[in-house]
């Protein structure tokens, strides 16, 4: 297997990881407390990797086109991160992921051919279908859950119970509308992730892979710093020793994350790195039946194997 393919794959199972250990984490700690500790380290880790490299003169004379293009693929990823938690309390999990990951690797796909002139043969495109059907056997029809309650309404009779209809009806506008806008948000958050997709394979194109993790690390940082200091609902909590030692590990295992990301994107085609990387699912969901003791039905094993499957004819046909 080629060296940037591999690093796709170790992103998907390393960023499986950094769930996995997060998930531990008590419930004083929030996802934007994760969120900005991990790319706060993550860019502590890059600028000592780069001193010690001697990778300094790159960052510092980086073409301008690059740094920009760096910068506008933090920005992406970062708004995209917040649309896909805001689909998440829209819409089910399941739902959201399946949208999400769907639309991106489809998008994705597109961008390599379109954008980058990359080939992408049959049976890539095959196996890019089992993932996101796989995808969507493992995270479970939750949308058709969430829409139950209002498909299941049973016509009322006419007269006094005129107006329970009629409330029956608003709910059933009501929760529509909910789940449209987070269809919406998910499609939307895949977009801007293939946005960011294409501006940072551009920003590797000039320049190295350390500079790259950096700048997309510190950007994004930034903008979540700006916001917790913003807003004090989401000032950093008094997290307990073991809450520490977890969110550092998590940490570390999310800059093994950005990196392999960054090596994969600058050694691979943009389609095929975004496909294999958007295997984690698989890998999240053995880590938590390992690590978390969490359960499968026999119905969320077979949407792994399917997924691991659409693995394989992704790496065959890459």
């Amino acid at each position: 297997m080629p060296l940037g393919e591999a690093a796709a794959l170790l992103n998907a199972v390393v960023w499986a990881a950094t769930g996995v250990i997060a998930k531990t984490l008590s419930s004083a700690v929030r996802p934007i407390h994760v969120v900005t500790a991990h790319t706060l380290f993550a860019s502590a880790i890059f600028l000592v990797v780069t001193i010690i490299s001697g990778g300094v003169g790159n960052l510092i004379h980086a073409q301008p086109a690059a740094l920009l293009f760096f910068g506008a693929a933090a920005l992406f990823n970062t708004v995209g991160a917040f649309l896909f938690f805001t689909a998440i309390s829209r819409d089910s999990v399941g739902g959201t992921y399946t949208t999400t990951t769907g639309l991106y690797i489809v998008l994705s796909l597109m961008a390599g051919v379109l954008v980058f002139h990359e080939s992408v043969g049959l049976l890539a495109v095959l196996g890019a279908a089992g993932i996101v059907a796989g995808v969507y056997i493992l995270n479970g029809p939750g949308r058709i859950k969430q829409g139950k309650n209002a498909a299941d309404q049973k016509p009322e009779p006419a007269g006094g119970m005129a107006g329970v209809g009629s409330l029956h009806s608003g709910v059933a506008v009501f929760h529509s509308a909910r789940l449209f806008a987070g269809l919406g948000l998910g499609a939307a958050t895949a977009v801007l992730w293939t946005f960011g997709l294409i501006a940072m394979k551009w920003g590797l194109e000039r320049s190295d892979v350390i500079t790259g993790a950096f700048m997309r690390n510190v950007v994004a940082a930034s903008v979540y710093l700006a916001f917790a200091f913003m807003s004090r609902s989401v000032a950093f909590p008094k997290a307990g020793a073991s809450d520490w030692v977890r969110l550092l590990l998590s940490a570390a295992v999310f800059a093994v994350s950005a990196f392999s990301w960054n090596y994969a994107l600058a050694h691979a085609d943009a389609g095929i790195t975004a496909v294999l990387a958007s295997t984690s699912p698989i890998f999240a969901v053995a880590m938590a039946i390992i690590f978390l003791k969490e359960r499968l039905g026999r119905i969320a094993i077979a949407g792994a194997v399917i997924a691991a499957a659409g693995t394989l004819l992704v790496v065959a046909g890459g």
